[in-house]
């Protein structure tokens, strides 16, 4: 199974149309940086994410969608910065060439900042000082030393360096597991949940998260580039859960951790069942 979940288009749609309305578009270069990565085909999970913890936790999905738009400015504004030859020197993002390679590294940059002041802002318009004051913090430890930042500053660290397994678990879930986390708790926040469904939910998309990542490794190594939208082999320099514990592993490591996060779903009954059809789809993806 590799299709998306037939709840994701509606979601997406909403989704969509927030980004479109929120990323200006050909008002100049950096605009136009911006929009170039924002706007550009994606699967949008951790919109969906949020918007699925809002929806569970009985709240109302229009009000959650500034979130759901934010956290996906957040994601595209680190692709920007992931792929810069500083970085992981990436060709290709979403289908179409590396941003940098479009615009030049300098506009590139720009419109990553450009984009996490869209998300930031974002918050701040869209909802009342103390719940978007609570929105900023959850999000910007995701983005900080303890999450996305921290998370690929170790990783450039470990290029051509051998590392244990806890040190590459550090890595992925700051670089790819805090913004999860986020999404599924910033979600929950818009509907004004209480501390035992947060704390599920944080659980769920804490160990969904990682499994995202390592099937990411996996698609690296056997992934097709017209299906994933970027290279493959770009991670033949850095130890990778595949390259830790080999395909079968690697594999059998992210269907544990999205059994895992099911299992945090428990509390919510069947009303979770679109979380654990996510998660189907994280361990089954082909893009």
């Amino acid at each position: 199974m590799s299709a998306l979940p037939r709840f994701f288009a509606a979601y997406q749609r909403r989704v969509t149309a927030e980004l479109e309305r929120l990323v200006p578009r050909d008002q100049g270069p950096v605009e136009r940086a911006m929009a170039y990565t924002a706007l550009a085909p994606s699967k949008e999970v951790r919109a969906v994410l949020v918007l699925a913890c809002a929806e569970l936790c009985r709240g109302q999905v229009e009000r959650a969608v500034p979130v759901a738009a934010a956290i996906e400015l957040v994601h595209s504004a680190s692709l920007i910065l992931d792929d810069l030859p500083s970085m992981d020197d990436a060709p290709l993002r979403r289908g179409q060439r590396a941003n940098h390679l479009e615009f030049g590294e300098a506009i590139a940059i720009l419109a990553a900042f450009g984009l996490l002041n869209l998300a930031f802002g974002t918050f701040a318009r869209a909802y009342e000082p103390e719940l978007a004051s609570r929105l900023t913090s959850i999000t910007s430890d995701a983005v900080g030393p303890g999450g996305l930042i921290g998370g690929q500053a170790i990783d450039l660290l470990a290029t051509d360096q051998q590392i244990s397994f806890e040190t590459l678990e550090r890595i992925h879930r700051g670089k790819t597991g805090a913004l999860f986390v986020a999404a599924a708790t910033c979600g929950a926040l818009t509907a004004g949940a209480a501390a035992e469904p947060i704390a599920a939910l944080t659980a769920f998309a804490k160990n969904l998260g990682l499994a995202f990542q390592i099937v990411d490794d996996l698609l690296d190594v056997e992934g097709d580039p017209a299906l994933t939208g970027k290279a493959v082999r770009e991670d033949a320099r850095k130890t990778t859960f595949v390259s830790f514990s080999g395909v079968d592993g690697a594999r059998q490591l992210a269907e544990e951790l999205c059994g895992t996060a099911d299992r945090a779903l428990a509390p919510f009954g069947d009303k979770a069942d679109r979380l654990r059809e996510l998660s189907a789809f994280v361990i089954s993806r082909r893009s």
